[in-house]
């Protein structure tokens, strides 16, 4: 059996290997994964050929395709992060492979072994990998989304405001018209558009998912798709065929007869009379301002009622021309005739035409009244009863009077001149031009910006949260959690050294004695120099700090020269606290002391005290003294001496004039707070004005306002202090600050 220690070693550096390969290869190449596909997806995309049969316009980047490439390099990072995973597991197999062989009983148990071992070490790294990975580039995947939700929507409100536009113009232009080519006739709702450039057919150019102002072409083609749309060339989407410009404001009458023959000649006549030469296709003539066609059906169109329904042109016309050559009724135009009224009778009133005329070819010559009375003598008197029946005005007219006619039926009025076909524009075939997909380099590069943001987020938000510059509601209140996780309220309480801030007029110091050139005034905080009692008559020397009102202390400290130290039991000190004459408190062995010299547990010289400090008083004495030599106190020299409270920083208390003091709150989190009332020495009174706040906003302040009444006959400054409690989670802090005041109002601030 392998050594336990050799084999336990082997298992350590073998998991080390494991995790160090997770955490500093794998992890990095993930991320590093992730950022080149966003790249390959949005910062240089190829172009695409274009679809044979669909639409030949580029749809809508945040429309249509952002979503797809969004979809596209999620999917390809999540099989980068499988194939890396893999990577792992080999490098694991080989490890063990390696490890195992060079055992003694590799052979036997030492892959088996290692492997049962080290997969959970593998699947455990592997799963915080990944999970870190993931967090670190699903944050840039969020972003993205959002940045396209929101472009998606200003798109929409863009394509709604168009599409408005859009369908108001069509309401006010001419509805669809039937297609000018006696071969086709169905109706043209909307014409293909045909691109300038390359002569593709674009089927839908109006706002949709191709665009909203503009459509883009794929051979990069800009096309207005909803202001200068007619100014492009258009073509029938049925037959494909050229459509002359003003075809849909045209007015349409069409031949209804018997055999194609017996129609083709009246046709041939009334385009002659129009002004248009005989066989014009399309039989389209302008006529003065309006355009006319002049429309005979291809082929035998009235055989069969099943046809005639089928002629769509029909519920487009505004006037028929009935030709009739035989008015019996079994007679093929007859028949033609009924079953065009019939087509006719069922369509809506808007749609039917508003003319109809009879033309019968056997009468040479008259008027209406005329070729009505030889129908009526030729057994024709059904089908004028017909004709009057529909409610349509009718008019009976010989073979020989065809002028005029036409723009009779047309709706025309007066007599137009010579007319003129309107020939339309050639189709251009696609050809010769390199159809590329453009990379939609604006939005593509918008989205790569968009990921990148995502990625540089985590940090850019640790330092602003550092900073402290965002708004406490911000990223649902972040910035205020993590101010109050940096920054509690109990770790915002520090000790302030009161004697700090002494002036000439507080605190008030006296003294048993003082060597001269040493009064007490040089023991305080950054002055230079000490106080001394070499010389005193007496023992047990004293200094007096008088506050002039009881304040809240934590801590007294008294620092002497070492060099004025003989040994560790050289010296004492005797604190007490009083107010007034009584005494609250003395140090009674409650002291800490600091050592000059030595190691840890060595004797040396002691040269000062830190004495702890939890009482109220108005005034701290300090007293001096030798525990076995008591003539060690007069060589002393009091270097400084300290007296602190305890305050904090989470709100900052700045006293004003005229009893006010501003409360500011450093925190970026908001704090309930509560106003305490000022202490004030003896005879002095301070009542509030007005009722403060229970809750202070984040980087707010708010001044409070006393009004201060003096004693009668008061001079020369009077100390104040003020106190402010902040609570936060049941836990409450207290900021302090003193100041003094005069009796006329002014107030100098000692914090």
């Amino acid at each position: 059996m392998a050594n336990p220690a050799v084999l336990f070693l082997m298992v350590v550096l073998l998991a080390a290997l494991v995790v160090g390969h997770g955490v500093l290869v794998t992890l990095p190449r993930l991320v590093l994964s992730q950022l080149r596909i966003v790249w390959r997806s949005f910062g240089a995309a190829a172009g695409v050929a274009a679809a044979p049969n669909g639409e030949p316009a580029v749809p809508a980047y945040f429309r249509v395709t952002a979503l797809r490439d969004l979809r596209a390099a999620w999917w390809d990072g999540l099989e980068e992060h499988e194939r890396l995973m893999g990577d792992a597991e080999r490098l694991m197999d080989r490890c063990v492979a390696g490890f195992a062989r060079q055992s003694r009983h590799g052979a036997r148990w030492g892959r088996g072994f290692l492997t049962v071992v080290m997969v959970p070490v593998l699947v455990v790294t592997m799963t915080a990998v990944v999970l870190t990975a993931t967090a670190l580039t699903i944050l840039p995947l969020l972003f993205a989304l959002l940045f396209w939700a929101l472009c998606c929507a200003l798109w929409t409100l863009w394509w709604l405001m168009w599409a408005a536009v859009e369908r108001a113009g069509r309401a006010l232009r001419h509805g669809p018209a039937p297609c000018p080519y006696t071969r086709c006739g169905r109706t043209v709702v909307r014409p293909d558009r045909l691109c300038p450039r390359c002569g593709a057919r674009h089927r839908a150019l109006v706002p949709n998912r191709y665009g909203a102002l503009y459509h883009r072409c794929r051979c990069g083609t800009r096309l207005p798709a909803v202001l200068g749309v007619r100014r492009l060339d258009a073509c029938c989407p049925h037959c494909r065929n050229p459509l002359p410009a003003g075809y849909e404001r045209a007015r349409t009458v069409v031949l209804v007869g018997g055999p194609p023959a017996q129609r083709s000649g009246v046709h041939r006549q009334g385009l002659t009379e129009l002004g248009a030469p005989p066989g014009s296709e399309p039989p389209l003539v302008r006529t003065g301002r309006t355009s006319l066609l002049w429309y005979d059906p291809a082929g035998d169109a009235y055989r069969s009622q099943e046809s005639v329904a089928g002629l769509e042109v029909l519920g487009r016309a505004d006037g028929l021309l009935l030709v009739v050559d035989d008015p019996a009724a079994h007679s093929a135009a007859v028949h033609a005739v009924t079953r065009v009224l019939h087509v006719v009778s069922a369509l809506p009133a808007r749609r039917r035409p508003r003319r109809l005329a009879l033309l019968y070819t056997r009468a040479a010559q008259g008027d209406d009244t005329a070729v009505r009375a030889e129908l009526e003598a030729a057994d024709g008197g059904h089908l004028l009863r017909a004709l009057d029946a529909t409610g349509i005005p009718v008019r009976c007219v010989p073979a020989s009077t065809l002028a005029g006619i036409p723009q009779w039926l047309a709706g025309m009025r007066g007599t137009p001149g010579r007319g003129e076909s309107i020939a339309p524009p050639s189709v251009r075939r696609p050809g010769g031009v390199a159809v590329r997909l453009p990379r939609h380099r604006v939005a593509r590069h918008s989205l790569l910006l968009a990921h990148l943001a995502g990625f540089l987020a985590v940090p850019l938000a640790l330092v602003l949260l550092q900073a402290g510059a965002l708004p406490p509601g911000a990223l649902f209140g972040l910035p205020a959690a993590y101010d109050k996780w940096r920054h509690p309220l109990g770790g915002s309480v520090h000790q302030v050294d009161l004697m700090a801030a002494a002036t000439r007029n507080w605190p008030t110091l006296s003294v048993s004695y003082a060597d001269r050139g040493h009064p007490p005034s040089a023991a305080l905080p950054g002055h230079a120099g000490y106080w001394s009692v070499t010389g005193s008559p007496r023992k047990d020397d004293w200094l007096r700090v008088d506050f002039g009102m009881p304040l809240p202390l934590s801590e007294v400290s008294v620092d002497f020269d070492p060099d004025t130290i003989d040994g560790p039991f050289s010296l004492s000190v005797d604190l007490e606290g009083q107010v007034g004459a009584r005494t609250v408190w003395d140090n009674s062995g409650n002291w800490h002391g600091r050592r000059a010299g030595g190691g840890k547990y060595s004797i040396g010289k002691t040269y000062g005290y830190d004495i702890p400090y939890r009482h109220t008083v108005d005034s701290i004495r300090i007293g001096l003294g030798s525990l076995f030599n008591k003539d060690q106190e007069k060589k002393l020299r009091l270097r400084e001496f300290n007296i602190r409270w305890t305050s904090s920083d989470a709100l900052r208390l700045h006293p004003a004039d005229d009893g006010r003091l501003r409360i500011e709150n450093t925190t970026a989190r908001d704090l309930a707070i509560v106003v305490r009332p000022p202490l004030l020495p003896a005879g002095w009174h301070a009542t509030l004005v007005g009722r403060p706040p229970r809750v202070l906003r984040a980087q707010d302040t708010y001044e409070a306002r006393w009004r201060i009444t003096a004693p009668s006959g008061a001079t020369g400054h009077a100390p104040i202090a003020y106190a402010v409690d902040a609570t936060e989670d049941g836990h409450t802090v207290t900021s302090r600050c003193l100041g003094l005041l005069t009796a006329a109002g002014g107030s100098e601030s000692l914090c």
